[in-house]
């Protein structure tokens, strides 16, 4: 089971933290979740603090809201990365289609 939780930073930005498994159950509600935060933020942020697994879904999701947020001219970043789902990125010739940063202190 998968948790979005998300929050607004002092800049306006949003913040979509994401807890668990990212596949086939919950890809279409990480799309929406980030799809509302992108009509309301020109920067969103997904944090990858707590997910535990990726599959190709959850990929799939990641690239639908990226085309989007690059449609509207905002910014999609992946902050705190995990190494399994940075090795499914460059597995698949993703990496370098997403801004990719690590936590900020």
């Amino acid at each position: 089971m998968a948790t979005f939780t998300e929050s607004t930073r002092a800049d306006g930005g949003c913040v979509v933290r994401l807890e668990g498994e990212i596949d086939l159950a919950v890809a279409d509600e990480l799309a929406r979740v980030v799809l509302g935060c992108l009509d309301r933020a020109d920067d969103v942020e997904l944090d990858f603090g707590g997910v535990t697994f990726i599959d190709s879904s959850g990929l799939g999701a990641l690239v639908r809201v990226r085309n989007e947020a690059t449609r509207q001219g905002k910014t999609l970043s992946l902050v705190d990365v995990g190494r399994p789902t940075l090795r499914l990125l460059e597995i698949t010739g993703l990496q370098e289609a997403f801004d990719i940063r690590p936590r900020e202190s």
